[in-house]
């Protein structure tokens, strides 16, 4: 199976993105790769959700990455000028953003009124180095229930209709330890349980292209992810495909994805429609 979108790209509105990725330089690269849509998704944490309890509950959440006026709304939407003089018949442009999950209200870090403003939301159950205690990276079963309470509040939240897909699931951000020993802990049937709700919400799971780069086509199953996924896709879950870019040069394999989606036998019908 063709796959031609990528919905997982940062430009340097998010903090941690090259300086220099811009969206004309994406665009660039997307139509020399074949793409048909690609979706940018730069970091965002609302203002108009409450940061600053955060920062007192948890004083590792990151006041210089979602501090009040960094990654808001008024930061990320000064992409849209450009994006819009950038649309062309040969590759359709989707604004949205990687949200967070937002452990203190159980909810992610979108404001209601800012939530139809996008074309996507995407969010993770990962970034656990951020909204996490660390006391919590021991024992690991500690760690791995967090996440699965942290996707449990994302599919339960009033703002689960606007979510598109979840983000790297379980590929828990600059873990101390890799995050494949935490899958490798995880059963079929919690995967199952978890993903049947995220699939009754009609939210995709995205498959992250940038943890598959060092790994060749041929061992494919041997990345834990795999797994996820099929038991994903076995209780009715559609997926979208993202590079999780942070520069544009040299952007993901493209040819992967392809590889993957044939992997796990995906057709059209697998793969979520993004519509505005």
């Amino acid at each position: 199976m063709k796959i031609t979108h990528d919905f997982h790209v940062h430009t340097s509105l998010s903090l941690c993105a090259s300086r220099d990725a811009t969206a004309t330089g994406y665009i660039e690269m997307a139509k020399k790769n074949g793409l048909k849509k690609i979706g940018f998704s730069d970091h965002f944490w609302d203002d108009l959700v409450d940061s600053m309890t955060c920062r007192h509950i948890l004083p590792n959440f990151p006041d210089p990455f979602y501090g009040v006026g960094k990654q808001n709304f008024e930061h990320v939407t000064s992409l849209l000028p450009e994006l819009y003089g950038l649309r062309s018949e040969e590759l359709e442009i989707f604004f949205g953003v990687e949200a967070d999950y937002d452990p203190f209200h159980h909810s992610i870090s979108v404001a209601p009124e800012h939530a139809e403003q996008f074309d996507f939301i995407i969010v993770p159950n990962s970034h656990t180095h951020m909204m996490m205690p660390k006391d919590y990276y021991e024992p690991k079963r500690k760690h791995i229930d967090y996440m699965f309470t942290a996707l449990e509040d994302i599919v339960s939240s009033p703002l689960a209709k606007h979510i598109t897909a979840i983000a790297h699931p379980f590929q828990a951000v600059c873990c101390p330890y890799g995050w494949e020993i935490l899958m490798d802990m995880i059963s079929d049937d919690e995967y199952k349980r978890i993903f049947d709700k995220v699939a009754n919400k009609n939210i995709a799971v995205e498959i992250n292209v940038s943890s598959f780069m060092n790994l060749d086509a041929n061992d494919l199953e041997q990345h834990k992810s795999m797994r996820l996924f099929r038991n994903a896709k076995d209780v009715g879950c559609k997926f979208i495909f993202g590079s999780d870019a942070h520069s544009h040069g040299p952007m993901a394999k493209y040819a992967i994805c392809d590889k993957i989606a044939d992997a796990l036998c995906l057709k059209e019908d697998d793969i979520a429609e993004i519509a505005r």
